[in-house]
């Protein structure tokens, strides 16, 4: 039942176009503060901006996070462990484009997640 409720609302683009909006938003966020000194409150920061992002985009696809809790939480952990550990071994040795390492992992955080919710049960 749930899924097909999210495939049906994805089938509106204006719809799509929204979400990836709060995904984008939250991305250049996080991209922004990384970029400033942070004492080492960064990764706080990610943290936090980052599961605000899920829980938006949730609450966009009409499944609240608070009743998913526990299903959301693996997902979101799984999808941004593997974008992690990709953009990680890929860009480690580009340290200057950290922002925008961050930006691309939000964003394909936010879309693998998306995807994700849409398979979901």
């Amino acid at each position: 039942m749930l899924e097909g409720t999210i495939s049906a609302k994805f089938a509106n683009k204006f719809f799509e176009k929204d979400v990836f909006k709060v995904i984008k938003r939250r991305a250049a966020l996080a991209s922004l503060i990384m970029m400033l000194p942070d004492f080492g409150l960064g990764g706080i920061f990610y943290v936090i901006i980052l599961w605000n992002m899920y829980k938006k985009v949730s609450e966009k696809v009409g499944i609240s996070f608070s009743e998913h809790k526990k299903k959301l939480i693996g997902v979101g952990l799984l999808v941004n462990i593997a974008v992690a550990v990709i953009l990680d071994i890929a860009l480690s040795a580009l340290f200057f484009i950290e922002p925008f390492i961050i930006y691309a992992q939000f964003y394909l955080s936010g879309k693998m997640f998306v995807e994700s919710l849409k398979k979901l049960n």
